[in-house]
């Protein structure tokens, strides 16, 4: 294999191939990025077993071929190198890739050909003719702080997507402590989502968000992976559909929305500005914030009694029943984090169950997460949602 190929046409493509080779051990056909020639432009593919990345990217063929070689050395050397052409070609009998740049050589070994791993090719049929890249990594990022990291959750440790009413689909996240649902607005996702909806492991929507583009993309599902693709055909991603159980969301939320009372509104960004400053004041062992709840403020101090004291009032509208709360901190930032609204509305079910809180012009996401019980010696413990 022979080819002439711009930097500026392939870096992009050549680190994202990139970030599925593992970051220590795997075998290393896995730890291997490939290039293979196709007319006027080089096919690069990468995997990691379960994900699968193509991209094709224009190139100058001088001679047809299909390489390997190790996929982070030649993915750094690609970026530290100037703008501007570079050679590559394969030399087969001594297992050497030389890449030229003007006055600058470099050797890499090439990984043996049986290595290759057939991927699977993008499928044609029952394609979503597109969304937008930048919605789906903004559902991507409101969801997946509420997936769990426990393995042995099984179900919580993925990403429900489900057909919802009418033309809606539904991501919803359950760890056990919160729930995160967002209502997307899409006749044709929802119309290839199979009728039990399909489920994604956290682990590989972590890779989805490092490429999903913010240009439109397909979609299309099969029975065990979903497939993604640039409008332009250029970049496909792949991932397989997990098979666990995941909980019955629907009637959890429909529960405890009739036991959900008044609602609280107040500014967001004076709540988390309080809430970082009680931050200071909590422990490894006190993590919590007291919140007393008034009609016109809410009054609000750490929980932690060795590191000093810490108390903060913000202005809020409320019009429910429950006088006092108590929440993780950090959780409650990383939740208000994600309210795009500059009001935020709280809905209280009981000091230790489900609070809803959602922005305030906002009904199409929202995250349920439980309060803190304070035992008798301050330590905390989170209840688990039924």
């Amino acid at each position: 294999m022979k080819i002439i190929i711009y930097k500026e046409d392939f870096v992009e493509g050549i680190s994202k191939a990139s970030n599925l080779i593992p970051t220590k051990t795997g075998a290393a056909y896995l730890r291997t990025i490939w290039f293979k020639t196709d007319m006027d432009s080089v096919r690069i593919m990468s995997t990691d077993s379960n994900v699968e990345f193509t991209g094709e990217y224009r190139a100058e063929i001088v001679e047809e071929g299909l390489i390997g070689t190790p996929g982070r050395k030649i993915s750094d050397l690609i970026r530290k190198l100037k703008s501007g052409p570079i050679t590559m070609y394969s030399d087969e009998k001594n297992d050497i890739l030389y890449v030229q740049q003007e006055k600058r050589h470099f050797k890499l070994p090439l990984s043996e050909s049986s290595w290759f791993p057939e991927l699977d090719e993008f499928p044609e049929e029952n394609a979503l003719a597109g969304i937008p890249g930048i919605k789906f990594k903004d559902i991507l990022e409101k969801s997946l702080f509420c997936i769990s990291d426990d393995d042995t959750m099984q179900g919580m440790t993925c990403l429900k997507i489900a057909p919802g009413d009418e033309n809606q689909v539904e991501f919803c996240a359950f760890n056990g402590h919160q729930l995160s649902l967002y209502i997307h607005e899409s006749s044709g996702l929802r119309e290839i989502l199979p009728e039990k909806g399909i489920m994604i492991a956290k682990k590989y929507l972590m890779d989805l968000r490092k490429w999903v583009p913010e240009s439109d993309i397909q979609i299309t599902i099969t029975d065990s992976k979903i497939f993604f693709r640039t409008l332009d055909k250029k970049e496909c991603f792949s991932l397989p559909l997990n098979m666990h159980q995941f909980p019955n969301y629907r009637d959890f939320i429909n529960n405890y929305s009739e036991k959900l009372g008044g609602p609280l509104v107040t500014t967001k960004n004076d709540l988390m500005d309080s809430l970082e400053r009680i931050l200071i004041f909590n422990t490894d062992s006190q993590m919590s914030t007291l919140m007393r709840l008034g009609q016109e403020e809410i009054y609000m101090t750490s929980t932690a009694v060795d590191s000093g004291e810490a108390e903060e009032v913000v202005g809020c509208s409320y019009q429910g029943n429950l006088k006092e709360v108590v929440f993780n901190t950090k959780s409650l930032l990383e939740i208000l984090g994600h309210i795009d609204d500059d009001n935020v509305v709280m809905k209280f079910s009981g000091p230790i169950e489900p609070c809803r809180i959602n922005g305030e012009n906002d009904q199409k996401y929202y995250v349920m997460t439980m309060p803190v019980q304070i035992e008798e010696e301050t330590y905390y413990t989170e209840e688990e949602m039924d």
